[in-house]
């Protein structure tokens, strides 16, 4: 199976919210249950200014690809901006989270080893 997404190709996609990220929204771009891949999930998302990824940590790695704009990333405890080019790898359970102090909009890839993002157990370290 080889396929191409982008983000027009998930234009009609609604954007998924959740009240424990406020201003986090995001969109699935690889995953079993769209496209039925495996090993693998991808999605895109946008932190909008203000807005933040909360302390959490999870099982698997995870890897972003900073798309557009800047945030501050928490990694356990230590601050560093991270911007448009930046590759994060996350290592399986390491504390991390984002916030959105500027006036443009975050955004980012994500990448899982996983074949499903729902596969995905987040736990709260707030």
């Amino acid at each position: 199976m080889i396929f191409v997404k982008n983000f027009n190709s998930i234009s009609s996609q609604e954007w998924k919210t959740s009240e424990k990220y406020p201003g986090v929204r995001w969109k699935f771009l690889v995953d079993a249950d769209i496209d039925g891949s495996k090993g693998i999930s991808c999605g895109f998302a946008e932190v909008l200014p203000g807005g933040k990824l909360t302390l959490h940590h999870h099982a698997p790695d995870e890897i972003y690809v900073v798309t557009n704009g800047s945030a501050t990333l928490n990694k356990d405890g230590e601050l560093e901006e991270i911007k448009k080019g930046d590759v994060v790898y996350i290592s399986n359970n390491a504390k991390h989270a984002l916030k959105n102090n500027t006036s443009e909009t975050f955004g980012f890839y994500w990448l899982f080893p996983t074949d499903r993002f729902k596969e995905v157990e987040y736990f709260s370290d707030e």
